[in-house]
């Protein structure tokens, strides 16, 4: 019994006299190997709490076993071994010398091995004000049996290439639908856009968008527009764009009604809004009067929640609604109004 208390004491021993030690300033000794000193919080990998992270304003010295390498305030930066001395100070001993300063002026400190943190995140930031491209893919399909028969099928793409600010964005889009053996929706549209912010508020936008609608016996539709963009809210949780600008929209009809086309004013709102890390809204509004007659207009809502499905970020569940309204419409349908939930499969 002895001995094997006498072992375990030798290698309790043992353990601290390898091991890097955190003294905080009301005296308190943490064991364990700092892997990092960065943004005044010192990282301390421990066998009993896994990795503690200290405010290094509440540490007055420390200890380590193996050479690290240190940034002092002044920008000096060595690599050595770290040792407490008297006073609260620390000892950095380097194959050029011995110096001697305290724990407050140490900016950084990292294995040889590893990066100067400094350096990785420059690297980081700049990696973030790339563009990258974005890839989304949705799919809905609803069907009933019985007294009625109807079935919708539903499928978009997107395809975004974007950086702080700005984005460039293409979409395709088709929705097809059947209802007792009648069509009740036949409809193809895509389209793309461009924005630019050359301020924290203020920037540019321009876009252009093709539709054909079977239904509401739209042969084709072009609808553009371009003009200015107000970044109204823009924080990590939250944003909200509002767009107005100057359009021309042209519509051909294979009812017989005669086309139509008209310079437009093209106004817009944008908004989104992130609950948690995982599930996100997103709101968007366009108003498209004619510039000749403010009665003659489209308005165009569409509201959706995104919730992630299983342990990625891949995939996700989209409910929301969408309203579309003509005010000349080609049919006696002023307003369509359409309830969803489509699966989105997203990627880099």
């Amino acid at each position: 019994m002895k001995k094997t208390t006498l072992a375990t004491l030798l290698l309790v021993g043992a353990s601290l006299a390898h091991a890097d030690i955190v003294t905080t300033n009301d005296g308190a000794q943490l064991t364990g190997t700092i892997t990092l000193i960065d943004q005044g919080v010192i990282h301390l990998d421990t066998a009993y709490a896994g990795t503690l992270q200290i405010q290094q304003a509440q540490v007055a010295s420390f200890k380590t076993d193996a050479p690290v390498v240190v940034r002092l305030e002044s920008g000096t930066v060595m690599t050595g071994p770290v040792e407490s001395a008297a006073g609260g100070k620390l000892k950095i001993q380097s194959s050029d010398g011995t110096l001697e300063t305290s724990a407050k002026k140490v900016v950084a400190s990292w294995t040889p091995t590893a990066e100067d943190p400094a350096i990785g995140r420059l690297r980081e930031e700049k990696e973030a004000l790339q563009p990258k491209w974005k890839f989304r893919a949705s799919f809905d399909m609803t069907g009933k049996a019985g007294n009625t028969e109807k079935f919708n099928l539903g499928s978009k793409f997107e395809a975004k290439l974007k950086s702080p600010n700005d984005e460039l964005s293409f979409y395709a889009e088709y929705e097809q639908g059947e209802e007792n053996g009648n069509k009740t929706d036949d409809r193809l549209e895509g389209g793309t856009a461009y924005e630019a912010f050359f301020s924290e508020v203020f920037g540019w936008y321009v876009r252009t968008q093709l539709e054909t609608d079977k239904i509401d016996n739209i042969d084709l539709r072009s609808t553009s527009g371009a003009g200015m963009s107000y970044r109204l809210i823009n924080n990590d949780h939250q944003t909200l764009v509002a767009r107005s600008g100057l359009g021309y929209r042209y519509t051909s009809y294979d009812n017989g009604k005669d086309n139509e086309s008209s310079p437009t004013i093209d106004l817009g709102l944008a908004h989104t809004y992130r609950f948690m890390d995982d599930i996100y809204m997103e709101n968007s509004l366009t108003y498209v009067p004619s510039f000749d007659d403010f009665g003659v207009y489209s308005i165009v809502h569409d509201s959706g929640v995104e919730i992630p499905v299983g342990s990625g970020n891949n995939w996700k569940i989209r409910i929301g609604m969408k309203n579309e309204y003509e005010s000349e419409p080609a049919t006696p349908e002023y307003l369509d109004t359409s309830y969803y939930t489509k699966m989105i499969y997203s990627w880099d």
